[in-house]
């Protein structure tokens, strides 16, 4: 019982304190500073013992009392030198050595906590005692870079991970080394020899160069096809540390090069993960393993890379002398209609630059096409590059049409007119551009009107309402049902290898198609019970009777709208290839037909013409 303070022997004897925990309390002396789990540092300022009061005057909250049973199990003694201590008696003398040394101050602190802290718990210390909540983000990253070139300190790449002080002296070489070695993670491994390319002069011994550049071609091979993104960043650091000592060179493995040559492709695709500053490395290093032989293999990304990395891309191609191996696959793209909505954008972007000479009218359709595919196609209707690239870019129509022989800029304007993936405005604007080079492409306003009257659809009212039923039900239900089916399909994961995505996909996208078509023909329908059909001639709503010259086997047909097709009752649409040549006859005519066989035809003679029954 001689540790024990006579006050708290005193307790202990009369019975009003455990004796188990009395020598801990008799620690426990008042100016001692002491750390609560919740409520931090603090000073014991007094004991009250006859009032079982342990008082504790802690950073936010003086004065605190404590029951002397709630003391001995929650408080531990800290050392006056600790970090927190001194923050607690000299916060002005710590703010000051933040500013003027703020690696001073970083270890003092991880000194108090073992040479190892979490950034949470660091900066739990820092702020707002010693810097400010506001300006500790800046002061942070600003210290970040100098402990970066401190080899006492082991920064982390992530929160994860803690900030670290080494134990012993460690030289600058040593220290980059050991942070390589020691990184597990792919990502860490280059973020460390990112570090020693930056300053590869620290190292005397070009021999440990070498071991750390073997390491990370093995970690490269072994982590390309799982991490992707973190190895491809591993060998642009390797290939920078390269660059800076030329003697490397020769100490690289020959099996990088041929894992990124089978893996080129899937490698490529994940460059749009990586900084644009790293993308055309990348690249260049693909384009390196590749060769002459397998560069060709490389054009196919042209259609998978967004127009970011397709630009990085061709830089590379064309820097090396395969110009002409990417204009050819370019000049089939636009005349196969193959090449994607962000290759198209980035040609036209590029069009006096990269891309000069395989821009021209040809592009025309091409745009057309893939406009209309990103149209019908929900994910990307909102994204349309084209349709973007051609609204937003008041120069490429003319660009595209300039020299170019009027029939066919007339063409190409037509199908802008009648296209479903420009909005009324947006055909006005491009129509006026047009224009501005062709003065006579303005007929087509005119021209455009009186084709919309003679595209009127003659149709039953029966039809009319079968097909608005149809539509409904397309609306209703056809449609929520394949997006439900993409929403599972998305589900099982790897789009790249999930068929039933795949198929649900190509399905929207012929439901997207019908849904258009269908929309088109009800705007142009015009419903009629074919009361007005006149007999004079074969018109619509009229039935006409037959003779075949060679047989002669009489015959007839009910000639109605264009979507009362009945065969088994021998009506026809007047839209059909027997309609529209009986359609105009008068009795006695001579009418070639067509038959079940190709380029042969019959020839009949009209015998009669009635008013339909309409069913």
């Amino acid at each position: 019982m001689s540790d024990l303070h006579p006050d708290v022997a005193k307790l202990v004897a009369t019975g009003r304190f455990p004796a188990s925990a009395a020598t801990r309390l008799s620690q426990l002396l008042p100016g001692l500073f002491c750390q609560h789990k919740s409520w931090g540092i603090g000073r014991i300022a007094a004991w009250e013992l006859d009032e079982e009061k342990v008082v504790v005057d802690f950073e936010d909250r003086k004065g605190h009392a404590m029951k002397p049973e709630f003391a001995v199990k929650s408080l531990e003694l800290v050392a006056d030198t600790h970090i927190l201590v001194r923050r607690y008696t000299d916060p002005e003398t710590l703010a000051k050595l933040a500013q003027e040394d703020a690696p001073a101050l970083i270890r003092e602190v991880l000194k108090s906590h073992g040479g190892s802290m979490l950034l949470d718990a660091f900066e739990a210390v820092i702020k707002p005692k010693i810097v400010s909540e506001a300006k500790f983000k800046t002061w942070w990253e600003n210290a970040k870079k100098v402990l970066k070139t401190r080899p006492e300190f082991i920064v982390p790449p992530k929160r994860t991970l803690p900030l670290e002080l080494r134990a012993g002296e460690f030289t600058a070489s040593q220290a980059l080394s050991e942070d390589f070695r020691k990184a597990r993670e792919v990502k860490a491994k280059a973020k460390a020899l990112e570090a020693i390319a930056r300053d590869p002069s620290v190292f005397t011994d070009r021999s440990e160069l070498a071991a750390i550049l073997k390491e990370a071609d093995e970690v490269a091979i072994q982590n390309l096809r799982l991490h992707a993104v973190e190895a491809l960043d591993l060998i642009l650091a390797r290939d920078e540390l390269r660059d800076k000592v030329p003697a490397l060179h020769a100490d690289t493995s020959p099996g990088l090069a041929v894992a990124m040559v089978q893996d080129g492709l899937r490698l490529a695709q994940c460059v749009g993960s990586l900084a644009v500053t790293k993308q055309r490395r990348v690249f260049d290093a693909l384009v390196d393993a590749s060769g002459d032989a397998g560069v060709e293999s490389l054009l196919p990304l042209i259609n998978k890379l967004p127009a970011r990395s397709i630009n990085e891309l061709c830089g590379v191609l064309k820097e090396k002398g395969y110009i002409g191996k990417m204009n050819a696959f370019l000049k089939i793209g636009i005349l196969h209609r193959t090449l994607s909505s962000e290759a198209l954008a980035w040609l036209c972007r590029e069009r006096t630059g990269i891309a000069s000479d395989v821009f021209g009218p040809e592009l025309s359709g091409a745009l057309l096409s893939a406009m209309e595919r990103d149209h019908m196609d929900e994910e990307n209707r909102k994204a349309n590059r084209v349709y973007n690239a051609l609204i937003d870019d008041r120069e490429l129509i003319a660009d595209l049409i300039t020299g170019v022989e009027l029939p066919q800029v007339r063409i190409f304007a037509r199908q802008m007119m009648i296209t479903p993936a420009i909005d009324d405005m947006g055909k006005r604007s491009l129509l006026a551009r047009f224009i501005r080079v062709y003065p006579e492409i303005e007929e087509l306003i005119h021209e455009g009107r009186d084709e919309e009257e003679e595209e009127a659809l003659i149709v039953s009212w029966k039809s009319l309402e079968e097909k608005k039923k149809a539509y409904d039900h397309l609306v209703t239900v056809e449609l929520p049902k394949n997006r439900e089916d993409i929403s599972i399909a998305r589900s099982y994961g790897d789009l790249r290898e999930n068929f039933e995505y795949k198929s649900a996909k190509e399905y929207a996208r012929v439901l997207a198609r019908r849904k258009f078509e269908m929309e088109r023909d009800l705007q142009r329908a015009q419903g009629t019970d074919f009361a007005d059909a006149v007999t004079d001639k074969v018109s619509i709503g009229t039935s006409v009777a037959l003779v075949d010259t060679a047989t002669g086997v009489a015959e007839g047909f009910t000639i109605l709208g264009a979507w009362d097709t009945d065969l088994t009752r021998h009506i026809i649409s007047y839209l059909s290839i027997t309609g529209a040549a009986l359609v105009g006859r008068t009795i006695g005519d001579e009418v070639d037909l067509p038959t079940e066989e190709s380029n042969i035809t019959r020839r009949v003679k009209v015998t009669g013409i009635t008013k339909a029954e309409v069913p």
